[in-house]
């Protein structure tokens, strides 16, 4: 498949990388670290990436504008997206000659001309790593490496989740031998701002536990307002509930905007992307995500996750 979506880039003059909205740090690295990898291979090609600048993850790689324009006949490769709604692009793509789709989500909208698309990695980031392995005579620079490790510690919470394999381990070792600061970057990760740190006191402070081993909180506008949180940082503090032993699955529902609910959903074990589906989103069977219209739907959301926890652990 490497060697067909390399040959389909033969094809094109200027290739557009495009990611998930509200991206995190695998989106960033997968869609930055491709566009290093063929700038390598084709210099002479017009090869962008583009989409909302979220400057918290910019350490990782910056977004560049282009004109609508840009996209008639050209190759777009997306990436770490599973459907055609969460590309992070007012619909310009639509104009692309091609698409084509790496992704390590369920493949639940098969919307490239081509698909490359396998659930078994742990990131999208460890995908495209494989590219830097089919290309003769590749030189795997630090630049590449440090935003592939990026992302993998970022899908994986630096190696924590169950979808952390042995190939995960020995991509993330051959990243690293390129002499990468592997330290700097999970500290980069790790790090929070004041306003964040301020949000997870309130969320452990505010937190819902119940019998079941379900802990959600809900976050309405006028309260998240107070934390002047800068766009992504409300990420950062998704995985903290999972660190509570009685814990085993968990939602963060955030007002972003005057009821429209953006809901995170967790699990350490059983699989939760089947209610962010229902629900009308996805993901992964661990993390998943959706937004929902009302706090009546939000209050049904947290009612069956209570009800699949006792279902599914027997509780």
């Amino acid at each position: 498949m490497i060697d067909d979506i390399l040959k389909k880039v033969e094809q094109y003059n200027t290739i557009i990388i495009l990611r998930h909205r509200n991206p995190d740090p695998d989106a960033i690295g997968s869609q930055t670290g491709l566009a290093a990898i063929l700038h390598e291979v084709f210099p002479q090609k017009k090869i962008y990436v583009t989409g909302i600048d979220l400057p918290v993850l910019n350490w990782i790689g910056k977004m560049k504008d282009i004109p609508d324009s840009t996209f008639k006949n050209a190759l777009v490769i997306t990436v770490d997206t599973a459907n055609a709604r969460r590309i992070d692009n007012d619909g310009a793509y639509k104009q692309a000659a091609e698409i084509i789709k790496i992704d390590h989500h369920p493949n639940v909208d098969p919307f490239g001309d081509m698909n490359w698309v396998d659930d078994t990695f742990s990131s999208c980031a460890e995908m495209i790593f494989s590219f830097t392995e089919e290309i003769s005579n590749f030189e795997l620079t630090k630049e590449i490496a440090a935003k592939l490790y990026s992302g993998i510690i970022g899908d994986t919470v630096r190696f924590l989740n169950g979808e952390t394999s042995y190939r995960t381990l020995i991509t993330s070792a051959k990243l690293a031998k390129t002499g990468i600061n592997i330290s700097k970057i999970s500290l980069q990760e790790d790090q929070m701002s004041l306003q964040v740190a301020r949000l997870e006191a309130y969320i452990l402070d505010n937190l819902q536990i119940t019998d079941s081993g379900f802990g959600y909180i809900v976050i309405r506008k006028d309260t998240l307002d107070q934390f002047h949180l800068a766009d992504g940082e409300l990420d950062h503090a998704v995985p903290l509930i999972g660190r509570i032993d009685k814990v085993k699955t968990w939602i963060v529902v955030s007002e972003k905007d005057l009821n429209r609910f953006r809901v995170n959903l967790r699990s350490k074990s059983i699989s939760i992307n089947g209610m962010a589906e229902k629900y009308g989103g996805g993901g992964h069977p661990l993390a998943s995500g959706v937004y929902v219209g009302s706090i009546e739907k939000v209050n049904k959301l947290i009612n069956d996750m209570d009800n699949f926890n006792k279902k599914e652990l027997k509780v």
